[in-house]
């Protein structure tokens, strides 16, 4: 089996990849989750880990409780291994997970979750022979797409324009140079069934991997009920309109102040600049004061959160993850 894990930024389309890959009979793919760079980063020695805190671990994590893995059968499997590494923590829970799903091993395991990208060296190191499928989308939809989403916290996703633009900038610099399968958003949406043929054929799946056994719809139908409103697109035919529809919602000025952070990142990517180059100077400078206002409200407010409320300041910062 081979494990693949898909690396992107949050509001890139990759419950809609998920959904289009685990129709097919050699194709397996998770839920999202950040399980694993949970016991990496709480776990910075794999033999420190014991049963009782991994457990308490895993499930702390609203998102792995929804893969509906019973505590006890997993506490059984764990209990059952000869020693507890990286690896033969994250095989129990996998073939627990293929059990809950009622699947078999597939040909390839996806596995999807943010902050992957952290931890590539490791994550080679732990899996041989594993793929990683980087999925790109336009910087400037990835902040339109967020401006009005709420997380799982009941937060806003990162709707400041600086932190947005930074979090996308910094996660195309984590892959620089990485051997990756790499596909962008809105090659996906204008032809779907080819970018997907494109990555079965890169992960070798057999042509009998290859038949269709399910629909985007029973994916769709995986995910949680917490999180189906940000997925609420996932199931349809995929909307071609998506990909622009940010020229139509951001102003001149925020389209402006993005291609000033990230204008070379684009371009290297295949996006074209279309900032106007007449945006009122009162505009500009306005939007620049007051999104780095906001900017050093988030981090404050952050910082109040995760200390005082969901207590986990030093694990946040460990992670780099502020929403």
């Amino acid at each position: 089996m081979i494990h693949v894990f898909l690396l992107y930024d949050s509001r890139s389309g990759s419950t809609l990849l998920s959904s289009l890959l685990n129709r097919y009979a050699g194709v397996v793919v998770t839920q999202e989750s950040h399980f694993i760079p949970l016991v990496l980063e709480s776990y910075p020695d794999e033999q420190a880990m014991d049963v009782d805190g991994l457990l308490d671990l895993l499930y702390s994590e609203p998102r792995f409780c929804e893969w509906g893995i019973g505590r006890e059968n997993l506490r059984n499997r764990l209990d059952g291994l000869e020693r507890l590494t990286y690896r033969t923590v994250f095989d129990a829970v996998f073939r627990e997970y293929f059990k809950v799903r009622g699947e078999g091993q597939p040909e390839v395991l996806v596995i999807k979750g943010a902050r992957h990208d952290f931890h590539l060296t490791r994550l080679r190191e732990i899996f041989e022979g594993a793929r990683f499928i980087s999925l790109i989308r336009d910087g400037r939809a990835v902040y339109n797409s967020k401006l009005d989403m709420v997380s799982l916290t009941g937060m806003k996703m990162s709707n400041n324009i600086f932190q947005a633009a930074f979090d996308w900038k910094k996660m195309l610099r984590r892959l620089a140079g990485q051997s990756l399968i790499r596909l962008r958003f809105e090659d996906l949406l204008a032809e779907p069934e080819a970018e997907v043929s494109r990555l079965l054929a890169a992960l070798g799946v057999s042509s009998a991997g290859r038949e269709f056994v399910s629909s985007q719809q029973e994916y769709y139908e995986l995910i949680g009920k917490k999180q189906k409103h940000l997925h609420a697109n996932v199931g349809r035919d995929p909307d071609r309109k998506i990909a622009v529809k940010w020229k139509d919602r951001l102003s001149a000025a925020q389209i402006q102040l993005y291609e000033l952070i990230c204008g070379p990142e684009l371009l290297q990517n295949g996006y074209e600049l279309c900032a106007p180059g007449n945006v009122p100077f009162k505009e500009s400078t306005g939007l620049i004061l007051g999104q780095g206002l906001h900017w050093i409200w988030l981090k404050v407010r952050n910082i109040f959160y995760y200390t005082f409320i969901e207590r986990s300041i030093l694990r946040k910062l460990k992670e780099k993850k502020f929403e």
